[in-house]
């Protein structure tokens, strides 16, 4: 099955990378149940070097779904997590919009969403080669969702590697800054954590301010209690286990819009461990701040925001790449996030209005709720296409409000019309 693994970078756990040269086609009807047959002839296949990216390569400029193919030997390098109960992974993001999933002719999952990681346990599976050439073989389908144009050019190459982490691996963090003001601020943290089995942990998590390139700024020198650093010890049940805690900053440095003040970030580091050793470290950087919104307009740290939320940049429909989030960041611009509600992105047998709507505020939350460009909510009134979104306009317009709310409580939902 796969995770929808969202906002962090990790920096726990021994990767290898899968990049290089990929094999690539255009898929023609029904082809996609012999893309993973290790005897299928792929030697005329197209190479790619960008996979994610097919539109850009020769030929493949109009094609809306194609077939990917990588043999490679096992790549996870001695390091770190080599006990026995030490687990793999295969990661896998940027590679399309709607997909599917092969290792060595076995079926993984799917992959939705282009700006999404994705994370398949592949334990036991990568056996040592056997010095004849390449003894393992990932598959892809990758196409795009049905009414949706081609992505920029600019669309980064995808982020697919081989990953070994400890027993337990976080899947996905949400970090929102639920209190800030000039002598205090509080960061809610939650995280859902797989665990192979039924373990004593150890979470430790700090919150020190970012290092600028170039300006001779000193890094936080360490976090005590109460100021950044904070420590606990749950039981993991096998199985996925949901996490939330709280961490508190004396004394933070705030983060404002462009011509309302500076822009400093802060590294947020979370520390999984298990049995006295790291299991799976992730970290992402976030803004200290908060937003609220009233009739005359936005209340940043509760000062008015200038031009009020009409000059918000929109992103539409779907969430971008990270790097325009840090861009936004570093700038101090402020943006209204766009959510799809399109059940072929976000997956599920459910299809009811509620239930998409929890899951795409759910999503959105852990992409991008650390980013304190982001401002605002405003769900799109479509399925995705032309399908429009089921009920009446007050109960929809609710159903949306309280589901962004129950995900992020610490940012307004604009719809269109207002706040």
């Amino acid at each position: 099955m796969s995770v929808e693994w969202s906002l962090v970078e990790e920096s726990g756990g021994d990767a290898a990378p899968l990049a290089g040269t990929w094999l690539v086609r255009a898929a023609g009807h029904g082809e996609w149940r012999t893309v993973a047959d290790r005897a299928l002839d792929d030697s005329a296949w197209l190479v790619s070097r960008s996979p994610g990216r097919w539109w850009l390569d020769d030929g493949l400029g109009e094609a809306d779904a194609v077939l990917y193919r990588r043999h490679f030997d096992p790549p996870i390098p001695d390091g770190s997590h080599t006990h026995a109960d030490a687990r793999d992974w295969l990661v896998a993001g940027g590679v399309c919009g709607l997909g599917h999933v092969w290792l060595d002719g076995a079926y993984l999952g799917d992959v939705r969403g282009r700006h999404y990681q994705h994370a398949f346990e592949i334990t036991g599976r990568l056996g040592p080669g056997d010095g004849r050439g390449a003894t393992h073989l990932i598959a892809i389908e990758a196409a795009h969702p049905p009414n949706r144009p081609h992505p920029a050019p600019d669309t980064p190459v995808a982020d697919i590697r081989i990953e070994r982490t400890g027993p337990a691996r976080i899947e996905r963090a949400r970090v929102l800054v639920i209190e800030a003001d000039y002598d205090r601020a509080v960061l809610r943290i939650s995280a859902t954590v797989d665990s192979a089995a039924t373990y004593r942990s150890e979470v430790t998590t700090t919150v020190l301010p970012c290092v600028t390139p170039g300006t001779g700024e000193a890094p936080g020198t360490g976090a005590t209690p109460g100021d950044g650093l904070e420590r606990s010890s749950p039981v993991l049940a096998r199985g996925r286990n949901n996490l939330e805690w709280l961490v508190a900053l004396d004394q933070p440095a705030l983060w404002w819009p462009a011509g309302m003040g500076a822009q400093p970030r802060y590294n947020v580091n979370i520390a999984l461990s298990v049995n006295e050793r790291t299991s799976h470290t992730v970290q992402c950087t976030t803004g200290i701040r908060t937003v609220s919104a009233r009739r005359s307009g936005m209340l940043v740290n509760g000062e008015p925001h200038p031009t009020g939320p009409d000059s918000l940049t929109i992103i539409a429909h779907d969430l971008a790449h990270r790097g325009l989030y840090e861009t936004a960041d570093a700038a101090g611009t402020l943006l209204c996030q766009q959510i799809t509600l399109d059940p072929s992105v976000l997956g599920g047998g459910q299809r009811s209005l509620r239930a998409l709507a929890g899951r795409a505020a759910a999503a959105a939350a852990d992409r991008v709720g650390n980013h304190p460009s982001v401002a605002a909510w405003q769900p799109l009134r479509n399925l995705g296409g032309r399908r429009s979104i089921p009920g009446s306009g007050p109960l929809r317009d609710r159903i949306m409000r309280r589901a962004l709310h129950d995900a992020d409580p610490t940012r307004p939902a604009w719809l269109l019309g207002g706040f």
